[in-house]
């Protein structure tokens, strides 16, 4: 069975369909203490003062409403489906938008937490339990006030003294908070009725996570915006808070209930639909626990204030006012209409009648505070014409109420409409779907999308998807009839999107699908600018330019479609090739760009080592070798291209300069190339000074004095310079050394003259004696005496330096004989004589004697 609400077609606010009613309580006292500031209070004066009191009575709040919960009872399930009517009036622009930033002033500083707006005059009385009232003011948390603003955001269940409003949904609503669309509160005056709607508010503080859409009509009792007498009617939308922070909310919920309903402000004349501190669906009256706040989503309440009683009949609630309900013959459906118990100790008892319609059913009927009752029927072809469904609340209370709401039923027969369809290619152009409809189809129906969704009635081949389309026709009078266009969508070859492509013709090869733009499908073919079937893979180095066509097959009624790739190829610039050369110091100019390898454009430029800009010469005298780099720019695609000339310096040959070598003829062999000054090369070849080959190394024993010449070739590129450096060699002799020793032999002491009679051409600054007799290095070059105190042979040393530095050494063996003195001594015998032996012979003791002289007692000498 099809639900009521899924099918019907319904309008607005037309009076026959509600019996509103006069809700009233007459109890003394209140259900919970005032949280908040009195209206004999006077508030803080500046926004700063009143933003840090509010922030200090979390705490209070929160045990407050504690205490109050305490004394709940469990609660119970609310029954009942979703409004079958939509009784939300969307702002146009009759509706005045208050201004968030300025105009909830009345306070005396702009808040957009706690603000009024107003007083707003009203065209009309409104009548609220024995009171008229003529101006009212929009309070942000949620009510309209009368004779004063209210800034309270803490609520509290009604009856209560000093609070004179209609409250939709009195809580601690709070506009600060940024979202697209959100905390906007609009109001419309019109002669008869007062329109204020809070759309997506959020709560204290600054909060949007989650938002409340809820609105108040309020009218002199004749307006049919609120039909059958009634003067208040609240409507909702989707609600998901109850509680902002300050009132000891805790992310939107707890705390301090929300309050939904109306009070004089004597503590005697109210009107309660319930409290709401918490999220769910679950609702137990008026009376009873605090309840879900999405038992309010798409609720509708009206009611009048203008009227009081003992006893206050039953409210109609989940249902807005909707006119004659459309039904198509043959059409299985059920309906829910519930009531609520204003008094909290009554039971309301729910029935419903049809007499007209064969198949209608009471499913299900459940009394108490929440009444709700279920009907469902079938209706026939013979049933078409309007109906009339009788749903009645009747309470148990003193005089026993009845409320009674009347349903008219429209009983309407479908057109007919025989399917069409076709199939499109999703390029093809759009088209009206009603015209593949057969049958005797009636204009001014909806269509609806394979997925259910609302549709223009033109297909748009390419975005709309393929199915069934469904055309319903019910509005202005018609029956819901069906029909069914089935639409089958092929999808078109996709060979992409036209686009460019350059190359240089050094690339490699290149595959042209990959250039096409969008989302080509594979599987197509190509042809050449020249009309030629082509591979698909170009080779910018054979290839030619052109437009390259790639083609797809369509699938009927898809036609065959194609997308060019544009190539253009560019011709590569040349650097030429990488290349070395070596050149000779003394080589003249070179142009660089000859030297490269290849054959290179002469539009490039050169860089010397280290990236520095250099000419198109080199000079080997005063450039420098290393790496030049030759860049030819880039002509796109292709990219500059770069060479490298690496360029070398044969140095100039080097001899050295000229050297001077002096040696004594009696010296070691001696190596001509290090005397050469500078840094000559190695590797030349010497000539003596008589124009033979010498090895360059010079035996002063055997070689001749003079200039020794060195001759070396340049190396590689400067093989033909060769360099002359000489070293002048000197073999100076060795000192001839003759000298005397005048006497040369003698009797000691003796007295010896040495004298050097060496040349004087030998002769230099050292001439050192070794006499013999441990007299040594006495340095005497003429003339000199020595002593000789004791007698021996003595062999005498000269060692002679020449002014050249050689030195010669020359020792006489036996130069001196120095002779002992002679010893007067003798022995006679016989000693002593006789007269017997008067011959005496004396005998001289001195074996070195030569000469003697004998002298004997005066008798005269004699020499022997």
């Amino acid at each position: 069975m099809q639900k009521f609400n899924s099918r019907m077609v319904c309008s607005k606010f037309v009076g026959r369909l509600m019996c509103l009613l006069t809700l009233a309580f007459s109890l003394t006292g209140s259900l919970c203490a005032q949280i908040g500031i009195e209206p004999s209070q006077t508030p803080p004066s500046t926004a700063a003062e009143y933003a840090a009191w509010k922030a200090s009575l979390s705490s209070t709040v929160h045990e407050e409403i504690n205490t109050h919960l305490e004394n709940h009872v469990a609660p119970v399930q609310r029954g009942g489906g979703q409004s079958t009517c939509d009784c939300w009036i969307t702002p146009d622009a009759n509706y005045t938008t208050i201004d968030n930033n300025s105009e909830w002033n009345v306070g005396g500083f702009n808040s957009t937490d706690d603000g009024s707006y107003g007083p707003i005059n009203l065209p009309f009385q409104f009548y609220l339990y024995g009171q008229f009232w003529n101006t009212a003011y929009i309070n942000i948390n949620g009510n309209v006030s009368f004779g004063t603003s209210f800034t309270t955001f803490s609520s509290t269940g009604f009856p209560v003294t000093d609070y004179t409003m209609v409250a939709p949904f009195w809580a601690d609503v709070d506009l600060g908070g940024n979202c697209g669309g959100c905390n906007v509160v609009q109001y419309r005056i019109t002669p008869t009725a007062l329109y204020v709607n809070w759309t997506n508010v959020g709560y204290y503080s600054s909060q949007v996570d989650l938002l409340n859409s809820f609105q108040v009509v309020m009218t002199d009792g004749t307006d049919p915006i609120v039909p059958n007498g009634a003067n208040v009617a609240f409507c909702y939308r989707d609600m998901q808070w109850t509680t902002g922070s300050a009132s000891g909310g805790v992310n939107g919920f707890g705390g301090t209930a929300a309050s939904v309903g109306a009070n004089q402000g004597n503590g005697i004349d109210y009107i309660q639909f319930g409290r709401f501190d918490h999220a769910g669906i679950d609702y137990d009256g008026p009376f009873g626990n605090s309840d879900g706040v999405s038992f309010l989503d798409n609720q509708y309440f009206s009611f009048s204030t203008d009227v009081t009683s003992a006893n206050v009949p039953p409210v109609i609630s989940g249902q807005s006012v909707c006119d004659t309900i459309v039904v198509c013959a043959g059409e299985a459906l059920s309906f829910e209409m519930a009531f609520l118990s204003p008094e909290p100790d009554q039971i309301t008892t729910p029935t419903a009648t049809c007499a007209t319609l064969s198949d209608f059913t009471v499913v299900n009927a459940v009394s108490g505070l929440n009444a709700t009752i279920e009907v469902a029927f079938t209706t026939l072809a013979s049933e078409a014409g309007y109906h009339t469904i009788v749903f009645q609340g009747t309470d148990d209370g003193l005089p026993v109420l009845t409320s009674t709401i009347n349903v008219v039923i429209e009983v309407q027969i479908a057109a007919l409409m025989v399917p069409g369809g076709t199939t499109v290619c999703d390029n093809a152009v759009p088209f009206a779907l009603y015209d593949l409809l057969g049958g005797s189809p009636l204009p001014g129906g909806t269509w609806a999308t394979p997925n259910g969704d609302p549709h223009t009635g033109t297909f748009q081949p390419g975005e709309d998807l393929g199915g069934e389309y469904v055309y319903s026709v019910g509005s202005g009078g018609n029956c819901a009839s069906i029909g069914i266009v089935t639409v089958a969508v092929v999808t078109s070859a996709n060979a992409g999107i036209n686009a460019p492509s350059a190359y240089c013709n050094t690339a490699p090869p290149a595959a042209l699908f990959d250039e096409l733009n969008g989302s080509p499908q594979v599987g197509g073919a190509w042809t050449a600018p020249n009309g030629l079937a082509f591979s698909g893979t170009l080779d910018p180095a054979v290839d030619a330019d052109g437009d390259y066509t790639y083609t797809l097959l369509g699938t009927i009624p898809c036609p065959n479609v194609s997308a060019i790739v544009t190539v253009s190829i560019e011709q590569a610039v040349d650097a030429g090739e990488d290349a070395s050369i070596t050149l000779c110091k003394d080589a003249e100019a070179l142009a660089l760009l000859g030297a490269l390898n290849g054959t290179p454009d002469n539009a490039g430029t050169w860089a010397a080592p280290g990236g520095v800009a250099f000419g198109n010469s080199f000079t080997a005298a005063t450039h420098s070798p290393g790496s030049y780099t030759y860049t030819v720019a880039a002509i796109l695609p292709c990219p500059a291209e770069s060479s490298i000339l690496t360029i070398s310096i044969d140095p100039l040959p080097n001899a050295g300069t000229d050297g001077l070598l002096s040696l004594c003829a009696d010296a070691n062999e001696a190596q001509l190339f290090p005397e050469l000054g500078g840094n000559p090369n190695g590797g030349g070849e010497w000539t003596d000074p008589q124009g033979n080959v010498n090895t360059g190394t010079l035996t002063p024993a055997m070689e001749i004095s003079g200039n020794y010449q060195y001759v070396v070739a340049g190396p590689g590129t400067c093989a033909h310079l060769t360099d002359t450096a000489f070293v002048l060699a000197t073999v100076n002799p060795m000192p001839i050394i003759t000298f005397t020793a005048d006497p040369d032999s003698g009797c000691t002491p003796l007295t010896v003259t040495f004298t050097n009679t060496t040349d004087a051409q030998f002769v230099g600054t050292s001439c050192l004696w070794d006499l013999g007799d441990g007299t040594s290095d006495l340095n005497e070059c003429s003339t000199f005496e020595h002593v000789y105190e004791d007698a021996n042979w003595y062999n005498v040393s000269l060692r002679v330096t020449s002014p050249q530095g050689c030195e010669s050494r020359y020792t006489k063996e036996g130069a001196v004989l120095a002779d002992p003195a002679p010893t007067a001594d003798f022995t006679w015998t016989p000693d002593p004589g006789t007269e017997e032996n008067t011959t005496i012979l004396f005998s001289a003791q001195d074996p070195f004697a030569s000469e003697f002289s004998w002298d004997i007692a005066g008798l005269g000498s004699s020499d022997q």
